[in-house]
Order: C-alpha cells, then structure tokens, then sequence
C-alpha cells in the first residue's frame, strides 16, 4: 500500500476510535460508577482513562510519520567518532572500532574509557583510534562525554556505544541535514544483531525482526520529526558540538543524560532530527536481568526529570507540541499501573464479589468490545505495521514491575547510579531470570486461586454473592485471559536456553575444512562468530580430529582459521553439526571476520545462497604448508 494510503487509513481509523472512545467514558462516568464501592469503581475508571490518553498522545506524535527536511552533502567537514566505554567486553569494542574503520568519510576515532584499561589502549592504538581517558568517573557516561569534548575539535560528533558498529555510509548519510544551521542532532533507529534477545519476537527471516523497542523507532520517533520533538537516545546519534556547547555540554542531572540533553536543546531553540533508516546495529539486552536493567536506568532517569525544574511540563521555551511529546514518552512508564490494576481487578470481583461497575454484564460487554476492537485496530494501523497486541502485552508485563518501582522515585528521590546494561550472558544466568520472573509467577498464583475459587463458589455455592451469574463468567473470562498472558510471559522467559555467551551468527559461508590426517572436506558454515562456527555434513564424511584448519570463503577474501572440533551431533535427513571453537588467526583475517559479521551480515548479505552442500569458491586455496604449520 502507498505511504500516504497508509497514513490516510491510520488517521481515519483513529479519529473513529477516538470518537467512540469519547462516547464509551461518558458512559463509564455516567452510567456504571458503583457508589457502594466507589474507591474500587473509580480506580478502574481511571485505569481506562489513562488508556484513552495514551491512545490520543500515540496518534498525536504519529500523525504524520513521513516528515521531510533539507538535506545537501557537506563535504571537507571535521568530524569525530565518540566510542564511551567503561567495562565492556574486548571484542566487542573491537567489533565497534573496526565498524569506525569502514565509515567512508574522513574522521578520527576516540576510545573513551572510563575503565583506564590498557588492553583498550593497546587495542585502539592496533586499529588506528585514538585513546582517552580521565582521572575519575563522575557523571558516567555523560561525564566521560563531556572530558571528550574539551580535548577534541570535530565541528560534529558521532557518538556511538561500545557494542554498536556503524555502516560505512553512516555520515554521508546523515551530516547533510546539518546543512539547515539551527539543526543540533541527528538520531538513527537502535536495531540489534543479535535476533535471538530477550526482546526479540520477530518471525524467522524478517530483514527487521520484530522487537520490544521496534514501534518506538519505526513509529513513534519518526512522527516526532513533525513536531520538532524527536529525542537523542545515546546512541547512534550525530550533534553538532556549537549546539552541546550552548546548553553546557551534555547534561549531567540525571541518569538518563540523552533526554535530559535533548531538552535543552529544544528549550534553546534549536532542531532535531530523526533519519529511518538503520545504519548501526548493536547488542540488545540478551537477558531478561540485562532488560530490567537497563528498562530500570531509563525510566528513574526519566523520573528524575519529571520532578526537576527541568520537567517538560514547566519547563520553558517549549513548543506545546513539543511538551505533549515529552509527556507522551514519560507517561509510558506509569502504564505499568494500569496494566496491574486490569489484572487485578477481576481476581479481586471474584474473590470479594465486590463490583465496580452497576452493569449487567452483557450491557458492559455490549459497550466494551467495539472499544476493544477499535483499539486493537486503531493502534495497529497508527503503529504502521509495527504494533503487534499480544507481545506488546507481554512486554508490558515483563516491564511492569520493574517500571513501577522506578516510579517511586517521584515521591522517594534517592541517589541513582549509572549501572552499563551487561553485554553477555553471566554465569548463573538461569537464577538471575527466575528471580526476575518471580514476581510475575506470584501473580500468576493469585489469578489462579481466584479463578478456582470462583469456579468451586458457582459449582458449590461455597459462598454467596449478589453478582449476576453474566459478570461472574465475564470476570472468570477476563481473568483466563490475564492467565494466558501471563503464562506467555513466563514461558518466553523461562525455555530459553543461555548456550553461549557470544551472538552465533546464522551465516551459510562457503568452507574447505583440512583435518590433522590431511583429508579435506568442502562444506558451508551454519553458523558463525568471532569465538566458532557449526558446520553441517554428510553423516559418512564424519571424521573427528583434535584440531582442523578452515578456510573461509568471506566476501573480503579468504580466512584461514585454526579451530578444535567440540562435539558432533546428529540432525535431520542424514546430517550431522559439527561445532568448533577456534584457536588462532591473524590480524587481517580477525578484520576480514568481524567486517563480514557486524557489517555485511547484518543488512541481510550472505556469503552465498546455495543449499547444502555449497560447491568451494574457485578461488579458495587451501596450501598443505599452512596445513602443517
């Protein structure tokens, strides 16, 4: 469907939503309030409004989703690439600096490090960067960012995390829109390599699996370019260093520095910019402890914001376009309350028979289900394709706990340190996520006991109540539901299985393997790493030997790779996995590996697209001397 179709369809499901949803609270307020037990009523009244104002800001900011703006190439402009690093593994910073190293347009490249490590060091110095540090950690991150930008001179600033690798076209792609003067920042969508994430649902095989975070920057941040309200998320952005020297630098009165920051860009006057189009991927949190954790750090930054003088709310020289933005964004966190109250509420009608409603309950679900319906519809066409009710439901839930105790920073301020999102899988991982789920599975049990309280009272009158045998079967029904997504949720969490602590790449790469006995074997990868591969062959080609040598048909040229065989596992139609764990390889080869994981594979390139067996490349050549070394 054209774009503009599709926006034309999106606002006009959503003006006709939003007039039922007008018509359906007057009703609520007027005609179902239980003053016998009004707390309970007006609690769940107020769960629903908060519902139709969530829904009215998420179409306000998406309106229109295809705003434009200048752009001209900009050449012979200086710029460099910040690279803020504190704890995180080598190798992963690694992928990130030689990612830097393919970004076509001329610049220098900063490691900052706050860990003052000197295998960073070493590192930044093999791939060409440049190297600093200070003396103390204050302000984390946006403190490392700051002693940067008083040591540098780029007119521009690429700041990047240490797990997210750029495409070589990152800047001639962006620095155009800095052609318009009062333009500060431009920020790119955070899309993620690692497609097996806790918060990855996506189907196999999309280009652009779907995730928890994928209606933000697909949707609602490209809407934001209408209202002049999009927002720096740390990272990947690029500013103009004119526009962080006007407001102080980046801020530093939160833990969330990147809206903090954005704010006083826009109270100064100054543009931002969204460009839809991904141009680095990163590590998104593999883990469902790296997920709260890091869901934890955004919402008690945003907490401390909302309770500054800096609040968007009061804060001046704001569009009102541009407060109802901020707000839209920070109110998402006390969604939480709603979603606990709308699991609440029915246990508690079953167990208490108390009502908050003075409705039969087939007049309730006369007027509710065309609300429901409209809404799923409604937030599906607003949401482009990229809302999806059920996982966004379970992640909801997967973050309400953790984004309710964030809230309560409003009314406790206490000091918040800045905690990096952990990059790979602990030990102990399994412990960790049963903690987090725990939680979720007590509530489970309560729902439960309810539903089975409810079901003994209707079979056994164990107690009576005055409820309408139509409400009792809507607020068991309700209750099911609220069950089921909460057993989803705990399923997603708990059958996952943490193998390895480093992403394997499902790459089909032409491969000649040279056993210790000299045997060659023509085969393709099946999946690929800096750290291993799988191989997939023929059950009567098996043969084991303690160490093999590989070469590697890459895009870039051949890689030979020295590797031990770990283990051999049947599989479907005669074949058999083989797994290796590599040993040695040389510098260019360790380059020609990474650019082909972090850069070529993550657009959708493969080495090659032919079935198993893949015939070698005719160019490989295995020599029997590298064999023997």
């Amino acid at each position: 469907m054209p774009i503009q179709s599709q926006q034309w369809r999106a606002r006009a499901v959503a003006l006709i939503t939003g007039a039922y949803l007008l018509y359906y609270l007057w009703w609520r307020s007027t005609a179902t309030l239980n003053l016998d037990a009004l707390v309970f009523s007006l609690i769940f009244l107020l769960a629903e409004l908060q519902g139709a104002l969530s829904f009215v800001l998420f179409t306000f900011m998406t309106w229109d989703c295809e705003h434009e703006f200048p752009f001209e190439p900009l050449p012979e402009c200086g710029v460099d690439i910040f690279i803020p690093t504190f704890n995180e593994p080598l190798d992963i910073l690694e992928a990130t600096l030689v990612g830097c190293g393919t970004i076509r347009y001329p610049h220098t490249t900063y490691v900052l490090d706050d860990g003052r490590r000197p295998e960073v060091a070493a590192l930044a110095a093999a791939l060409g960067c440049r190297y600093l540090t200070r003396e103390n950690n204050l302000h984390a991150k946006a403190g490392n960012l700051n002693a940067a930008l008083a040591r540098t001179d780029g007119e521009f600033v690429v700041i990047l995390d240490a797990d997210t690798v750029p495409q070589p076209d990152f800047v001639d792609k962006t620095l155009g829109y800095f052609v318009d003067e009062r333009v500060a920042l431009v920020q790119l969508p955070q899309e993620f390599y690692n497609a097996d994430s806790i918060q990855h649902a996506g189907r196999h095989g999309e280009p652009e699996p779907w995730h928890d975070q994928a209606l933000f920057y697909r949707v609602i941040q490209p809407g934001k370019n209408r209202w002049n309200a999009a927002f720096w998320c740390g990272s990947p952005a690029i500013v103009r260093r004119a526009a962080l020297d006007s407001v102080g630098g980046v801020a530093t009165g939160s833990i969330t520095e990147d809206i903090h920051t954005s704010l006083r860009l826009h109270s100064a006057g100054w543009k931002t910019i969204y460009h839809n189009e991904t141009l680095a991927y990163g590590i998104a949190p593999q883990t469902l402890h790296a997920f709260a954790l890091q869901r934890l750090r955004w919402a008690q930054g945003t907490m401390q914001i909302l309770r500054s003088r800096e609040n968007p709310l009061i804060k001046p020289r704001l569009t009102l376009a541009q407060r109802l933005n901020y707000l839209a964004s920070m109110l998402t966190y006390f969604d939480s309350f709603q979603k606990l109250i709308y699991l609440l509420v029915p246990a508690l009608i079953l167990v208490t028979g108390v009502l908050p409603l003075t409705v039969s309950g087939r007049d309730y679900l006369v007027h509710w289900l065309p609300y429901f319906a409209l809404g799923i519809l409604a937030n599906r066409a607003v949401g482009r394709g990229s809302f999806r009710y059920l996982r966004v439901e379970e992640y909801n839930l997967l973050k309400m706990f953790t984004f309710i105790w964030a809230s309560s920073v409003i009314v406790w301020p206490r000091r918040l340190g800045f905690r990096v999102t952990p990059k790979e899988t602990a030990n102990g991982v399994y412990a960790q996520e049963r903690r987090q789920v725990a939680p979720l599975a007590l509530l489970l049990g309560l729902i439960a006991a309810a539903v089975a309280l409810a079901l003994a009272n209707v079979m056994f009158g164990i107690h009576r109540t005055h409820m309408a045998e139509s409400i009792y079967l809507v607020a068991i029904f309700w209750a099911l539901v609220n069950a089921g997504i909460l057993v989803g949720c705990l399923y997603a969490v708990l059958h996952r299985v943490h193998a390895r602590k480093r992403y394997r790449f499902p790459a089909h790469v032409p491969a000649i393997v040279l056993g210790a006995d000299g045997s060659l074997l023509e085969t393709t990868t099946s999946d690929l790493s800096l750290q291993g591969m799988g191989l997939v062959i023929a059950a009567d080609q098996l043969w084991l030997s303690p160490r093999v040598e590989i070469l590697l048909a890459l895009p870039e040229g051949d890689a030979l790779i020295t590797g031990d065989i770990l283990h051999a596992r049947g599989g479907p139609r005669g074949r058999t996995r083989v797994g290796v764990r590599f040993r040695e390889m040389n510098a260019e080869t360790r380059r020609r590996l990474i650019s082909y994981l972090f850069v070529t594979l993550p657009r959708g390139a493969t080495a090659t697209t032919q079935p198993f067996p893949a015939p070698a490349a005719p160019h490989l050549d295995l020599q029997p001397a590298a064999a023997a070394a």
